[in-house]
């Protein structure tokens, strides 16, 4: 029997038990239906009560979320302890308005003590400090700060990141007192509690379980762009490495500012205006009106040390000294010197960096070669605006462990992310004809690319830079240039062919690294920096790299002097290098070499954590001097 006439003879039996009704039938199974499903329906309705009770209760609870700031109420007993500035630094420059950002956090409160929600305060803030962190830090956070977190994603590391912040500012909104305990624990809650060592060692990680995809068309690697004389201006590059570029393969200094009106022309063309004398930032953007009152992310009204022009007229000798760093690649791989990219300056002929630095001397131009070094907060800057439209401005930056504990309370040492490099200005009739001299420094930077960059910067007493030596004098700021030509085509020969992430910034060592490496060199294995973040591992390569580009140059001019000093320096770079310090690991007896390099690249003590970190390497640093 097939089911179709099992189910017929079902109905029919059913048909029969009601007295062949078809009308009583229905009305049974709808009956029965209706049993069965009425317990559900009663405690779906009810469920759907209490979601409907329960989203009026958020609703509630949402625009009861309100945080206002009050500047004059007293905060002294829920003084929220955050990124907190050091009174010598704000006393020695009154002319600017700047809180830290414990004060302003202790300046906040509910709009209505009445049913605010803690929990909801916090989500909200998580959400927003978030996504005001993938914004700042977003592009730069893997390639900075989270090689150390790389092997995640940088959305999840944000978020772990606002998750902590959150929590401390809900916390010390809500809180009419915050005693010693809280104070302790939430102190600056925007430190990554990490060592150098820790830091590092991810750094590593990430290098041998991530490997770029290098298979586009499109990709370009370090050392073509090198060539190319810059690597971040994407379409607006001088040179696009297309065989119709019209960037000449030698370029006369006579021609230098047609240049400049030329990028200035295609700026115009793609943004629709350009002002030539604008040293303006882009205006700041609220955070979140309602939970963080007048906080701004960005730098207010701040204006930078250079105006566009001159930041372009910038960038243009910054390409063509890449350019001619380039030369010394090419020519250990074979190539000709006829055949290499070139400048002429008063009519001499220029084929490397020092070559170009040299005939702007002779020139007239006043030629000033320094490593320096700033704290930098990756570009999460932050303001607040007033209520008369000023801004107040609050220094951040990022903080990380040095690996130094005082013994007696375990007080860790932290030190702020600092960005160094090897300092180029230039002043002169052609470069750097205003108010100050062009800014330009050697290093490698987080977009993968170790060169000269553009230096201008924000106007401010907290972006200061921080001199780790005496200006080198001319002779050695020749040879500092030639020194950086070397160092450019060996970190980018070793990115390159390691097909190493982010250019090698990190794993190579960080901007700090690759300057101190010719500072360490000119100054006879001396340097004031810190930190230095090479690893051994690399370390080892970058000498070999640059015994191997001293064998290949030494082959490149045998009847020939113009590369002696190069193959000189390179001598020099092989010896100093193999004993550059590192501070992942600090020994009993390094740390008294570690405490002094702080105490100087440190000397501007913008934070109070800075400051009680120097308190605690030099009684760490004086307990080994007493004994080793």
């Amino acid at each position: 029997m097939n089911l179709s006439a099992a189910s017929t003879q079902y109905y029919t039996y059913l048909l029969d038990l009601v007295g062949g009704s078809k009308n009583k039938l229905l009305t049974i199974l709808i009956t029965i239906t209706i049993c069965i499903l009425s317990y559900p329906l009663y405690y779906l309705y009810q469920y759907r009560s209490s979601i409907k009770q329960r989203v009026k209760e958020i609703e509630k609870n949402v625009k009861l979320v309100k945080v206002i700031r009050n500047k004059n109420a007293n905060i002294h007993n829920r003084r929220v302890t955050c990124l907190e500035l050091d009174p010598s630094f704000v006393s020695n420059n009154p002319q600017w308005n700047m809180i830290s950002l414990g004060e302003y956090l202790s300046q906040l409160q509910p709009a209505d003590d009445s049913g605010f929600n803690q929990l909801f305060l916090q989500k909200e803030l998580e959400i927003t400090i978030g996504n005001m962190l993938l914004q700042s830090l977003g592009k730069t956070y893997g390639a900075a700060l989270l090689p150390i977190l790389g092997v995640g994603s940088v959305t999840g590391s944000i978020a772990g990141v606002s998750n902590k912040i959150s929590k401390f500012l809900a916390k010390s909104i809500m809180s009419d007192d915050i005693d010693e305990g809280t104070n302790a624990t939430a102190f600056d809650p925007l430190s990554l509690d990490l060592s150098l060592m820790e830091i590092v060692s991810f750094v590593n990680l990430y290098q041998k379980t991530i490997t770029p995809d290098n298979s586009s068309p499109s990709h370009v690697t370090p050392l073509e762009y090198l060539s190319r004389g810059e690597n971040a201006a994407g379409d607006l590059a001088y040179d696009l490495g297309k065989e119709d570029s019209d960037f000449p393969t030698t370029f006369d200094m006579k021609e230098f500012e047609i240049y400049v009106k030329k990028m200035e022309d295609r700026i115009l063309e793609k943004n629709g205006t350009y002002d030539p004398d604008d040293r303006s930032f882009p205006p700041p953007t609220p955070i979140n009106e309602r939970l963080l009152p007048g906080l701004h992310l960005g730098k207010g009204d701040l204006k930078y040390t250079h105006t566009k022009r001159e930041g372009i007229e910038h960038r243009l000798i910054c390409v063509l000294l890449n350019k001619l760093c380039h030369n010394y690649y090419k020519l250990a791989k074979g190539g000709k010197l006829e055949d290499c990219f070139k400048v002429v300056c008063s009519d001499k002929e220029c084929f490397f960096p020092e070559e170009l630095i040299q005939a702007l001397i002779d020139m007239g131009h006043n030629v000033q070669v320094c490593p320096r070094v700033i704290m930098t907060n990756f570009g999460m800057q932050i303001c607040v605006k007033e209520d008369d439209g000023s801004f107040t401005y609050i220094p951040t930056t990022l903080m990380l462990r040095t690996g130094i504990e005082r013994t007696k309370d375990c007080q860790a040492a932290y030190f702020s992310a600092p960005h160094g490099g090897m300092d180029l200005n230039i002043s002169g009739p052609l470069i750097g004809k205003g108010t100050r001299p062009a800014w330009l420094q050697f290093y490698v930077s987080i977009g993968g690319l170790c060169c000269f960059h553009q230096d201008e910067d924000q106007d401010t007493p907290w972006a200061a830079k921080t001199s780790l030596a005496e200006i080198y004098s001319p002779e050695m700021s020749i040879k500092a240039i030639r020194m950086c030509a070397s160092v450019a085509v060996t970190f980018n020969q070793i990115a390159t062919e390691f097909n190493l992430p982010f250019g090698g910034y990190g794993i190579l060592g960080m901007c700090n690294d690759s300057a101190t490496i010719v500072d360490f060199a000119i100054r006879n294995k001396h340097t004031n920096a810190y930190p230095l973040l090479s690893t051994g591992r690399y370390l080892n390569h970058i000498v070999n790299y640059f015994i191997k580009l001293k064998d290949e140059l030494t082959k490149t001019c045998e009847g020939s002097s113009k590369l002696q000093p190069v193959i000189e320096d390179l001598l020099c770079l092989i010896k100093s290098t193999s004993c550059l310090p590192s501070d992942l690991h600090i020994s009993p007896e390094s740390i008294i070499d570690m405490s002094r390099r702080y105490q100087v690249s440190y000397g501007l003590s913008i934070f109070q954590s800075t400051a009680d970190a120097k308190t605690i390497l030099n009684e760490m640093a004086a307990s080994a001097r007493e004994y080793l």
